[in-house]
C-alpha cells in the first residue's frame, strides 16, 4: 500500500498553517522561534508547496535537497525537511520520506510542525509494514498533540481503527471508529468509519465474496499496470489492478489471488513472505441484490 487511507497528511488546510509560519504574531519560548519570526520566509519552501499540491513531487524534493544543502542551521530548516518527506510520499518513497520526517520531527521549533511530521512518520511506518510501530505513534500523537489544531484528532483516531485492522484487531478498530463516529458524527472520515466498523459494516446487500493479496499500491495507474504485468509473467493468476478511494486522492491497488475464504488467503500469504514478498489480505465484496 502506498497511499489509500494513509495518504499524505498534506491538506490545503496544512498548507496555510506551513506557508504562514514566520508572520504570525506568537509568544516565543525559544530563541530559536524567535529568530525564525524575524527571517523572511525562504521563497524556495512556498515554491515547493505550490509543486507538491499539483503532484510534481520530484521538482519540490530537488528543490528542497538544494536548499537545505545551502541553509543548515536555518529556523526553517525543519520545514524544508518536512515539506521535502511530503515530495517524497507524493512520489511514494516511504523510506525515503520516513527519515526526511524524523529530521523534520527532531528540529521542529513550533509544536504544529512536530505534531505534523509525527502524523507523517506514523503514516510510512504503516506503509512499510511497521503497522505495530505506526499504531504507536498515532497513539503518541493523539495523547500529546491533541490540542494541536494543525492535525485533524479525528484523522488520527480513524488512522487508528484503520492500522488496527490491517493487524486484524478488530475489537481495537471498531473501538477507535466508534471514537470517530461518536465525537465526528458528521466529520470527513465518520462515513467510513462506519462501514469499517465490524458491527455495522456494508450495506445489508454487500456481502465478503473473495479475498486477495495486496502485493503493492501506487499513486499512479500507470506505474500500478506495470507492476501488475510483472506478476502476471511470473504465472500469478487473477492479477488485477483495483482504483481505491477511501479519501479525495486515487490509489491502484495491485491485487493477487481470489481466495474463498480468509484461512487459504493468509495461507497464501505465508507463502508469499516466504518468498521475500510483503502482502496483506484484503477483501473483495459483492452487491448480492444485483
Amino acid at each position: 500500500m502506498n497511499r489509500s487511507f494513509f495518504q499524505v497528511s498534506f491538506s490545503v488546510a496544512v498548507l496555510a498553517v506551513l506557508a504562514g509560519c514566520g508572520n504570525k504574531q506568537m509568544t516565543y519560548s525559544t530563541p530559536e522561534q524567535e529568530l525564525r519570526a524575524h527571517h523572511a520566509r525562504p521563497a524556495e519552501l512556498s515554491t515547493a508547496i505550490v509543486e507538491i499540491k499539483a503532484g510534481q513531487g520530484g521538482l519540490a524534493e530537488q528543490r528542497m535537497d538544494t536548499w537545505i544543502k545551502d541553509h543548515a542551521g536555518n529556523p526553517f530548516f525543519a520545514e524544508a525537511y518536512y515539506l521535502r518527506g511530503q515530495a517524497e510520499i507524493v512520489q511514494g518513497k516511504w523510506q525515503e520520506a520516513k527519515i526526511s520526517h524524523d529530521i523534520a520531527e527532531d528540529n521542529a521549533l513550533t509544536r504544529e510542525l512536530k505534531a505534523l511530521a509525527m502524523l507523517s512518520r506514523a503514516d510510512c511506518n504503516v506503509k512499510l509494514r511497521k503497522v505495530t510501530l505506526g499504531i504507536q505513534q498515532y497513539q503518541q500523537l493523539e495523547m500529546l498533540y491533541r490540542d494541536v489544531t494543525a492535525v485533524s484528532h479525528e484523522e488520527v483516531l480513524f488512522k487508528l481503527g484503520m492500522a488496527n485492522k490491517e493487524l486484524d484487531c478488530t475489537e481495537a478498530a471498531d473501538f477507535y471508529f466508534n471514537k470517530v463516529i461518536e465525537h465526528y458524527a458528521t466529520g470527513k472520515y465518520a462515513e467510513q468509519a462506519r462501514k469499517l466498523n465490524s458491527k455495522l459494516g456494508h450495506s445489508e446487500t454487500d456481502s465478503v465474496t473473495f479475498y486477495a493479496l495486496e502485493m503493492a499500491t501506487f499513486t499512479d495507474a500507470k506505474q500500478a499496470l506495470e507492476q501488475a504485468e510483472i506478476y502476471k509473467q511470473k504465472g500469478y493468476q487473477n492479477v488485477k489492478v483495483v482504483e481505491v478511494r477511501e479519501f479525495e486522492a486515487a490509489e491502484y491497488s495491485v491485487r493477487v489471488g481470489k481466495f474463498l475464504n480468509r484461512n487459504a488467503a493468509k495461507r497464501a500469504k505465508e507463502d508469499a513472505e516466504l518468498t521475500g514478498l510483503t502482502a496483506s489480505i484484503k477483501p473483495g465484496y459483492m452487491n448480492l441484490s444485483k
